[in-house]
């Protein structure tokens, strides 16, 4: 991995639930660790008749960190993606997220 080629900024988030004083739960994202990465791969959906195109997906590759798994979230460009698989690169010298994006 090229350091010069991650040129994107990555937070990769964690859910943490809390509970007011009448036990609801409230569940909230707080960020992990901040990463630089690569964006390797992003898939558009087009719509011709709309004249829309959204991100769907996206993979970014970055340096490994331990411990991320599915149950994280990737935050970038200030939209939310679910994370669909990680794959490590190396001996643990990197990883590569593929990640879907959450909402429109």
């Amino acid at each position: 991995m090229r350091a010069g080629s991650m040129d994107r900024l990555i937070e990769i988030q964690v859910a943490t639930v809390t509970y007011d004083a009448y036990r609801n739960q409230s569940t909230t994202w707080e960020t992990l660790v901040p990463l630089r990465a690569q964006l390797v791969n992003r898939l558009v959906d087009n719509r011709d008749g709309q004249h829309a195109t959204t991100d769907s997906t996206a993979t970014f590759r970055t340096y490994f960190y331990p411990g991320v798994t599915l149950d994280h979230r990737v935050m970038f460009e200030g939209q939310a993606y679910t994370i669909k698989s990680i794959k490590e690169l190396g001996r643990r010298a990197g990883m590569d997220i593929a990640c879907e994006r959450i909402g429109k």
